[in-house]
C-alpha cells in the first residue's frame, strides 16, 4: 500500500467501520439489498475522495475499510456512508426492508470504529476477511491462514 499524497504533505489515514442495520436484522441475506448497500458505498467513497480497501457483509452487519480519509472526522464518515445508503436503499428498494423494519430506519443508531495506521492496515484487512468468514462457516482459519508479516517503523525510515 503505498502513502496518499497531497498538495503538501503525504502519509495514510484510514478507518475501519462497522455498521448494523436496526434491529440486527439479517438485510444482507438479500443479495439485492447487499448489492444496493456495496454500489451506495463506492459511490459515497468516489465522492468524498475516499477507498474503500475492504468491504465484507455478513447477514446482519457491514464491515467498511476505508483510506484516504485525512480531511473527515469519524463521525462525518459514519453520517456519510449510513446517511446516503440509508436513503437510497428505503428510496429504492423499500418492497425488499419493508417487513423488517419498525421505522424508516435502516441503520441502528451506534456504529464501531477504529482508526488504522500504515503499520497495521494490512492486519486489519485480514482480521476484517478472517472473523467475516467465521459468520458464514466453521473453518478456523487461525490454523489455515496466517497473517501478513507486520513492519516496525525502522522499515519505511531506513530502507
Amino acid at each position: 500500500m503505498e502513502f496518499d499524497k497531497y498538495s503538501h504533505s503525504f502519509g495514510e489515514s484510514n478507518f475501519h467501520f462497522q455498521f448494523t442495520p436496526k434491529y440486527r436484522r439479517d438485510m444482507f441475506r438479500d443479495v439485492i439489498i447487499k448489492k444496493a448497500c456495496e454500489e451506495s458505498f463506492l459511490r459515497i467513497a468516489k465522492k468524498y475522495k475516499m477507498v474503500v480497501r475492504a468491504l465484507e457483509f455478513g447477514p446482519d452487519h457491514v464491515h467498511l475499510f476505508l483510506g484516504n480519509c485525512k480531511k473527515y472526522s469519524v463521525p462525518q464518515v459514519a453520517q456519510y456512508f449510513k446517511g446516503a445508503s440509508s436513503r437510497e436503499i428505503r428510496k429504492n428498494h423499500w418492497d425488499h426492508i419493508k417487513n423488517k423494519l419498525c421505522s424508516d430506519s435502516f441503520w441502528s443508531d451506534g456504529y464501531f470504529y477504529e482508526s488504522v495506521g500504515r503499520v497495521t492496515s494490512e492486519s486489519v484487512e485480514y482480521h476484517i476477511k478472517r472473523k467475516q468468514g467465521k459468520h458464514w462457516a466453521e473453518v478456523d482459519f487461525e490454523v489455515h491462514d496466517k497473517p501478513p508479516s507486520q513492519k516496525s517503523l525502522k522499515d519505511f525510515f531506513y530502507s
